[in-house]
């Protein structure tokens, strides 16, 4: 097609410039005459189909004389030339339709693409929340664990760090109590000579937690301020609490009863 289209080309002017040598100043007037008919005739005609059937034909006719061997002395070269060139602007005028339609019909093309996978779209962002929320819940699950793990081992260290201040708080003013005792013992009573021995008896074991003195169970000296009896209290509750114990709940509710018992008949 294209090289069809060059041959004509260069046929005509070649054909032209031979016809043009001597000037045919005569056929030229004649075929102006022809030119100038059909041209105002055909810009007479003002629609668009019509403009456009026009300027086909003229095209047409003006091709097809590009490839013969006489094209000065063709009547089909005026005649092409009067009915294409009042419509050469309805070149652009379809350009511009053709392009309209076609912006108009990828805009539409578009729009039911968009139509078509916007359910798929929405799905898919539907599964990509519930994914990222049972992530994230996940995520939460571990944190709390861990933490919960943590807090745990700290509690129960801290727990026994409190514990082992507390005994040894107790053992050190029952140590002191024993002296005094001793002291007491040594000043009030006086050793005969002739002691007879001492019967051996086993002892029961004796407990803070037995005594009748509240401030004893406390492990306070008799002095002390309100204050310091509401902090003894609460140091042993955090010790000997049953709900705070995992394995001698029996024996810390016993002990926490004592506590509770002499913390109120101080207050």
């Amino acid at each position: 097609m294209l090289s069809n289209v060059l041959n004509r080309i260069e046929n005509f002017v070649t054909v032209l410039s031979n016809e043009l040598n001597p000037f045919p100043l005569e056929i030229i007037l004649s075929g102006l005459i022809w030119f100038a008919g059909l041209y105002f005739f055909s810009r007479w005609f003002r629609a668009y189909i019509i403009r456009l059937i026009l300027f086909a034909i003229g095209v047409s006719i003006f091709y097809s004389v590009m490839g013969r061997s006489h094209i000065i002395t063709s009547v089909d070269l005026y005649a092409g030339l009067g009915l294409s060139l009042p419509h050469i602007e309805i070149v652009e005028i379809t350009y511009l339709i053709i392009r309209e339609k076609t912006l108009f019909l990828v805009d539409k093309i578009i729009e039911l693409f968009y139509l078509i996978i916007s359910p798929f779209i929405y799905l898919y962002n539907i599964f990509l929340n519930i994914f990222q929320f049972l992530k994230m819940k996940q995520e939460q699950r571990e944190e709390r664990k861990t933490e919960k793990e943590f807090y745990k081992e700290e509690f129960k260290k801290e727990q026994e760090r409190a514990y082992q201040e507390e005994q040894q708080k107790y053992d050190e003013a029952e140590r002191k109590r024993q002296e005094q005792n001793q002291q007491k013992k040594e000043k009030t009573y006086h050793y005969k000579k002739k002691q007879k021995p001492k019967q051996e008896e086993k002892q029961k074991e004796y407990s803070r937690w037995d005594s009748s003195n509240p401030y004893e169970v406390l492990g306070i000296s008799v002095n002390a301020t309100a204050k310091e009896i509401k902090k003894a209290y609460r140091n042993l509750s955090k010790i000997y609490h049953p709900d705070l114990t995992l394995t001698k709940k029996e024996e810390h509710t016993v002990i926490f009863q004592k506590i509770s018992g002499a913390y109120d008949s101080l207050k």
